[in-house]
This record gives C-alpha cells, structure tokens and sequence, in this order.
C-alpha cells in the first residue's frame, strides 16, 4: 500500500509539473514561430532588396545604351548565376509595362515570353518590385524577384522538430531530476526519520534524537516528539531514583515480604527497560536510494551519445586507408573497439565498487571516459581515434556495471526490478538527449567541440555523485580505509567468468539458441544499424545533421515508451519464448524493406520499428537466460556474466560486418540482408529451444 502510494504521489507531482512546463513550452513555440516566420521574411526581404538593386541597376545600363527590353541577350546565364548564389530566391522575372512576362527563370527553366508564363507573380505578396528605365529615365518594365515559400516553410519546418526535440529534450530530463529531488528532499529524510522512530520505539534507545526531514509540519511533531520522550526520561530516571532509595530502605531494614517483593521486581524490571543503553541496534547512518545516481547516470551516458549521431560521419572525415580493409569496414572500427573495451570492463568496474566503494569507481570510470573523449576530439588519424575509442569505452564499462552495483545495493529482491526499471529509464533518457542534442549542435559548433562538451559533462555527473549520492558498502568495501591493488586484483579474478563456464553453457541447447540466435543477432540489427549505417545512410540521403540526430532518437523513444509496459505485461505470461521469437521475427522484418526502399522516411521507420521489436525481445532475452537450468547450475550471477559477454559479441562485429556486407552491396542491401538473417535466426531458436523444467536448484554464487 506504500509503494502505491508513493508512486501516486510521484505521478501527481509528475504530471503537474510537466503540465506547466510543455503549457508553457508549446505556448512559447507557437508565439517564437510567428515571431520567427515575421523576422525571417523581413531579412531575406533586405537581403534580395539589396541583391535586386545591383540586378536592376545592371540591366538599367544594358537599356541605357539603346537595347529595348524585350531584345535583351544573356539573360538565362545571368539568372541561373544569381539563384545559385542566392537560395532564398525562387525565381526572376522581367516585365512590360503592359504587365505581359518578358523573361522567367527559376531553379529548374527559363522562359522567354509571356505566354509560358500562367500566372500573375508580380502581385504576390512574396515579391519585390523594381523599376526598369531606358534612356531618359522613362520606365520600361519591372524586375520581380520571388522569395522562395518552401525555404521559408523548411526554416520554420527546422524551427518547430528543434523546438519540438528540446521539448521532448527537457520532458526527459525533467523526469530524471523531478524524481531524484523528490528522493534527495522528502523520501531520503523521511526514511531516515522513519528508521529513527522505528529504533526510538525499543526500551534501550530512549534518548535517541530523531534526526529532522527539513518539512517545517513534520519537524514541528518531531520536536514535540522528542520533548515528550524526553519529559518522559526524565519522570522515569526520578522515579527510578525514588524507587533505589525505596530498596536501599527495604535492604537496609532487612524486610522480605513477599507481597512488596514481587512488586518491587517488576517495578525495576520495567524501569530496566528505560534506562539501559545498548549498542546492538546502531542508528541506521546510510539511507540510499536507485533514484539518487538517476541524474548521475543520465549525465553521463548523454554525455557519451552526445557523439552516435555523427561518429561514423567523423571518423570519415580523418579516413585514411589502414591495413588493406575497405572504408566501410575501417570506419567501423572505432565503433567496435568502444564496444569491445566496454564488455572487457565490467569486471573491472565491478570490483572497484565491491573494493573501492561506488563513489569512487564511478569517478574513476568517468575520468577514463572523460580523457578518452578529450583525445577522440584531437584525433587526426583512425589509429589514434580507435585508441582513443578503446579508452573512452574502458571508463564507459566502468560506470555502466558500477551503476548497476549501486542498485543492486539499495534494493531488495522485491523491489530490484524497479531500481533496474529507474537505471533502464536514465540510460535510455540519456542515450536519446545526447543523440539528438549532438546532431542539432555539431552543424553549429563542429564535432571535436560536442566530445569536449561531453568531458565536460561527464566531469558534472562525478560533482553529482559526491555531492547527492551516499556511499553503499560492497562485500570487499570497507569504509576509511584503503584498498590495495592485490585486493582489486583478487575480487577482479573472483568476478571473471571461468573458461569451463563458457564451454559448459555453450554446450548447452537451450543457452545456445538463445546467445547465438537470438542475442547477438538483436544486438547486430541495433548497433550496425543504429548506431553505424544510420548515420552514413541518412547523410548520403542528404539529411542535416540534426535530422539525423531527431530520427536515431526514435529507438531511444520506443525502449522509453514501451519497455517497462511490454515487460510488465510478459511477466503475466508463465513463458518468454513467444516474445522472444515474434521480437526477433519483427526486428528482422524492420530491415526487409530495404530492398524496395532507400529512402529517408524508410530510414526513420526502420529505426522506430526495432525500438519496438526490442521492446518485446531484449527485456525478456536476459529473464529467460536467468531461468535456464544450466546458467542456474553454475549460479545465477556468474551464468549472467556470461551471457552478458556473449551478447556483446554482436555489438564489437556488428560494424566490421556491417562495413564490409555495405563495401559490396551498399547500405540499402546490407540492412535488408541483416534482415533476413535475423528472421532466419529467430526460426532457427524457435526450433532448437526446449522448454524446461524448473528442476535445477538456484546456486546464487558469482
């Protein structure tokens, strides 16, 4: 009933906030674009003003020396110079003074004669007018020259998705701060205060003081709280030393009647209980919560997608032929070097935060990302960026597994799936305000700035983390005191997975099918399609940087909006193959129809459309593979760790793949190929999976 509670208050408190905030936003867009539309006009208008000036004042001249104005030459390669030079103007038109069309050009003909010429352009309110005179001065005609209605309408097009983006932008970060300031200011002191009542309340913990909630009512009860407790110590320790004069009295005149003895050791059993102190129930120091590190996360990981937009796009700026590989495959190479170091890592940023504490594993695994991303910015060749790739993936790994840790340590088994939900929310909330932020801001300040913004960035969520988030000890952390590398050294070889693990579950049917057809196939349609040929893709269609940022978004948005539901609604059913297998059929069918189309919209779809196969898929890949009996065999915890390095095998080939299919067949080819080998895949795991029995006892050791 609490839990609900809490979170009916949360989503009041939720949605009246973003209420106000997207009122306001959607108000000010709409006022902002009128202001836009009106001031835009008005400076095309004086900047083609000054360019019609120049024309008229040339063709002025041209008349001057006797050429009447329908015998004028040279006028088409005149007009196709100046709307080249100017993308504002749609169109230039010369005419008499019986208002018949003399001369027309656009982007696409010239006309010479009125007859071609429909309608009246010259009285459209989107034209300036400028007099022709001959010798004399006398008028001979008009210059009309047409400002172009669809830059305009692509202006405030670009205007209202970069407006609409930062809105969803604000929406998301909104959500990720408004919960960690509700936690950090009412649910963190109201626990602590809680935990204080709850041990205030035993008989040797009488003068605890009940630490305060900084809420004026309830530090107001607390106060009388407390001066109640204590007028009541005090009443009891009096009477208590009433009662010891009482006993001295008795002993001193030797009375032992047995109708004042039995009173009189119940009397000082119950005042006992009052005045005795123990130090079994220490006060509880440490209240955590998964929503403190929530903001840290999302920080973090916008800071590292800052780049996905346009990564691929920059490592072909710095191309340089390397090894004898093709371009495709070269380029991918720093995308799967981040992701290989990344996998490799998770040990490693497990047993810094068992040994060093979360804290400082999370700083220590974002000053790796920080410097890497630093050196991405200076790269200036593929081996310096694929280094530098590796390293920035290292501290990404780090902080990925510490984050995790740091849930698993403030939640118990009936509320962990909620903390994961919390750290799903900021990592995907993350992934898709650093896509789009990036793609909107690298056409205005430039790649190598955007990776010095993200070590910025991520410098900030570390500042987050020791100012906001309380330290939870791991089983090798203890607190004030150091821990020397051979202790990080030994529950690093604890946390890695046994070579005997590997071959003992590959060998199994089930967790086979699952890896190897289901697992890495997703994995392979998300990353060599998101996050590698996207961007190529989209570019070679001709789409700005910030479209290709607004259209990557659009997984992030799917895993947001439907992950948790479709999760939820899985954990009804007793079986998670059927959502596996229609998950992965549905990914491959987003990419089939690469064949027919190559288009943008086919691009936007396709990315929109795995976000929602993987939302069926990807949840309920790792829920069945806790639940196979060989990965409960050799215990839950390292059988995960296993599954989890498999599974990134897709991610680290996904864009040497991808590149080298792409090298041959092109993009278009490539992502429908993929495509049909995920379906294939999917059918291949329906027929070689067997459901099991829940026969196997859980050995929960790692």
């Amino acid at each position: 009933m609490g839990n609900k509670r809490r979170t009916s208050l949360n989503k009041k408190i939720l949605l009246i906030v973003l209420s106000f905030m997207v009122i306001s936003q959607l108000t000010y867009l709409y006022i902002d674009v009128r202001s836009f539309e009106k001031s835009y006009v008005d400076i095309v208008r004086s900047n083609l003003y000054a360019a019609g000036i120049s024309i008229r004042d040339n063709l002025t001249n041209i008349m001057g020396k006797g050429i009447p104005i329908n015998k004028l030459m040279g006028l088409e390669s005149i007009f196709n110079e100046i709307l080249a030079d100017a993308p504002n103007l749609s169109f230039l038109a010369i005419y008499d003074n019986s208002g018949n069309c003399l001369y027309y050009s656009d982007r696409e003909k010239f006309i010479y004669g009125g007859d071609s010429v429909d309608a009246d352009i010259s009285s459209s309110p989107l034209s300036l007018s400028f007099p022709l005179q001959a010798t004399g001065g006398k008028i001979e005609g008009k210059l009309i020259a047409g400002i172009d209605q669809k830059q305009i309408s692509k202006q405030v097009r670009s205007l209202i998705l970069d407006t609409g983006t930062i809105i969803l932008i604000s929406v998301l970060a909104t959500i990720d701060f408004l919960f960690f300031i509700v936690a950090f200011t009412i649910e963190i002191p109201l626990k602590r205060a809680a935990a204080d009542i709850s041990l205030a309340k035993n008989p040797e913990q009488t003068g605890l003081s009940i630490r305060r909630t900084g809420i004026d009512f309830l530090d107001n009860a607390l106060d009388r709280f407390d001066r109640h407790r204590y007028r009541f110590r005090v009443e009891w320790l009096r009477f208590n030393d009433l009662f010891l004069s009482f006993t001295r009295v008795l002993k001193y005149n030797k009375l032992h009647d047995p109708a004042v003895d039995e009173p009189v050791r119940g009397i000082k059993y119950i005042i006992s209980r009052f005045t005795s102190e123990s130090e079994a129930q220490p006060r509880l120091l440490v209240v955590g919560s998964p929503v403190l590190i929530r903001p840290a996360v999302f920080l973090f990981v916008f800071a590292e997608a800052l780049s996905i937009s346009f990564l691929p796009l920059y490592a072909g700026e710095i191309y340089r032929p390397l090894w004898n590989l093709s371009k495709e495959v070269v380029i991918g190479l720093p995308v799967s070097a981040f992701m290989l170091f990344t996998a490799l890592s998770f040990p490693v940023g497990g047993a810094l935060s068992d040994t060093l504490g979360h804290r400082k594993a999370f700083a220590i695994g974002a000053a790796i990302t920080a410097a890497g991303l630093v050196l991405t910015g200076t790269a200036d060749n593929m081996l310096a960026l694929i280094t530098y790739r590796s390293i920035a993936g290292t501290g990404f790994g780090i902080v990925f597994i510490t984050a995790q840790g740091y849930i698993v340590s403030t939640t118990s088994i009936s509320n962990r799936a909620e903390g994961m939900a919390i750290f799903l929310s900021a990592f995907y909330g993350g992934t898709l305000c650093g896509s789009a932020i990036g793609g909107m801001v690298a056409e205005r300040i430039g790649f190598r700035m955007l990776f010095y913004s993200g070590a910025v960035i991520t410098v900030i969520s570390v500042l987050f983390i020791y100012f906001f988030m309380t330290e939870q000890t791991g089983p090798g952390f203890q607190r004030g005191k150091k821990s020397g590398t051979g202790k990080i050294f030994q529950q690093l070889l604890s946390l890695l997975p046994l070579p005997g693990d590997f071959i003992k579950l590959l060998s199994n049917r089930n967790f086979a099918a699952l890896t190897l057809f289901q697992s890495i196939p997703n994995k392979i349609c998300l990353i060599g399609f998101v996050y590698y040929l996207a961007p190529l893709f989209l570019k070679s269609l001709g789409s700005d940087q910030s479209d290709i940022g607004r259209y990557i978004m659009g997984y992030s948005l799917m895993m947001i909006l439907f992950s948790q539901t479709v999760s939820k609604w899985s954990d009804r059913h007793f079986t998670t193959k059927p959502f596996i297998f229609w998950g992965g059929v549905c990914s491959g069918l987003s990419l089939i129809p690469f064949f027919f189309f190559a288009n943008t919209g086919m691009v936007a779809a396709g990315i929109i459309m795995l976000g929602l196969s993987h939302t069926i898929s990807v949840s309920n890949q790792a829920k069945m593979a806790s639940h196979l009996n060989a990965v409960k065999e050799i215990g839950v915890g390292r059988g995960l760790g296993v599954y989890r390095q498999i599974e990134r095998l897709g991610n680290v080939v996904a864009p040497v793949l991808t590149g080298l299919i792409s090298s041959m067949f092109g993009y278009s080819k490539t992502l429908a190929l993929i495509g049909i080998f995920t379906v294939l895949s999917s059918i291949i795991f329906q027929v070689i999976y067997r459901e099991e029995s829940a026969g196997a006892t859980v050995n929960l050791k790692t």
